[in-house]
This record gives C-alpha cells, structure tokens and sequence, in this order.
C-alpha cells in the first residue's frame, strides 16, 4: 500500500484566462476564436497530476487511465476558465475525480477522470519493456 495524503473530497481550483495557444485549429480557422478541446483536456491533465503527485512520495506519480468529459458550451479566447477537481473517490491506487469549469458565461464543460498511483520505475520499464504495471 503506497503511503499518500490524497482524500476523498480534496478540491483544486484553477484558473486561466485563455489565449490563442488555447484556440481551436483548423485548415480554414474558421473557429480560432474558440477555446479547443484538446487544450481543456491539457488544462484538466495539468491541474490534476500537479493537485495529486505532490501529495505522493517522491517514487511515485499519478498517470490518466480515463476521462470522460463534455464540452458544452464554446469559451471565446481571451475569457477566463476556471477548472474545479475534486477527488470524488480513492480506491487503493485509483483516484476518481470530479470535473467542472466555468466561463463568464457558467459552466462549460463537466468530466470525470481517473488516474492511477505508479511507481516511476515501474512506469519506465512499462514503457520500455512493456510489462504489466
């Protein structure tokens, strides 16, 4: 059993006003005024390992192993998002997280997400030795 201060209940709040690193891609930039997906996916990815690994001995890291996640209203760049985890549940080496961000305009999107406790090792040989964690 790893040793870790990670309770259930435990929220992080970030906050961010986005910018056109965080815009929408395309071939025509039809939509480069719009916050993208991809980069509240890297917004929840960043704000999660940085609430949980400082919470896990120095060996150890949290790594995604699913999210679930519902964009449902467009942000326009330049506005500020703010993501809301909350660990929903700990269960051995899984946490289950809650998501939610809000705009200027209310919520935007709303996810969960689970990451898993690994030792760093063993995550390294995983990946290069493909065996199982």
């Amino acid at each position: 059993m790893i040793n870790h201060n990670i309770k259930e209940g435990l929220t992080y709040k970030y906050s961010k006003v986005t910018s056109s690193t965080d815009a929408y891609l395309s071939n025509d930039s039809t939509f480069d005024y719009l916050v993208s997906t991809p980069a509240i996916l890297n917004m929840i990815i960043g704000v999660s390992a940085k609430m949980l690994d400082s919470l896990l001995p120095n060996d150890y890291v949290t790594v995604g192993k699913e999210i679930q996640l519902s964009h449902d209203n467009p942000t326009i760049i330049g506005e500020t998002i703010e993501i809301t985890v909350t660990v929903e549940k700990v269960n051995g080496n899984k946490i289950y997280l809650d998501i939610v961000g809000k705009d200027s305009h209310g919520i935007c999107l709303s996810g969960k997400y689970e990451r898993v406790i690994v030792n760093k090792d063993k995550l390294n040989e995983a990946a290069f030795f493909r065996i199982k964690l």
